[in-house]
């Protein structure tokens, strides 16, 4: 009983061994370990929302009480596509056209910045441009 408790505790040591001795040759592997789980924690919870939000895209509301009625219907489609009432279409293309225009900005103004801070400035200016960057976060 003790010698197989003995054996249990050195077969244990050793397969720690093992991994380890793994992990220390190949450093990605390490990173993936513990990368791998939040990140498909992440993605199992964003892909589920997204899977809420399109099967909710297809029921349809009440008109007296805006009680939400699971019965699967196309018309919240047909109302945002609808070519007679152009309002969702519109605010639709003013919501995408300023957002493009904030990521041109952005970027115009982004990168000399970081090309500035990386290449030129000092450390303590570097310092100082990288606090002025993130304080408004």
């Amino acid at each position: 009983m003790a010698v197989d408790a003995a054996r249990e505790a050195g077969s244990l040591r050793g397969a720690r061994l093992r991994i380890s001795a793994a992990f220390w040759r190949r450093p990605w592997l390490k990173l993936a370990a513990l990368l791998i789980p939040p990140v498909a924690a992440f993605c199992i919870v964003y892909v589920s929302s997204l899977g809420v939000m399109l099967a909710s895209s297809f029921w349809s509301t009440d008109a007296f009480t805006a009680a939400i009625v699971h019965s699967w219907t196309l018309d919240q489609f047909r109302t945002i596509f609808s070519l007679s009432d152009p309002t969702y279409l519109r605010i639709a293309g003013r919501t995408i056209g300023i957002a493009a225009a904030v990521t041109v900005t952005d970027a115009v103004l982004a990168f000399p910045l970081a090309f500035f801070m990386a290449k030129i400035a000092g450390r303590r200016l570097r310092a100082l441009l990288f606090v002025l960057v993130l304080l408004p976060l």
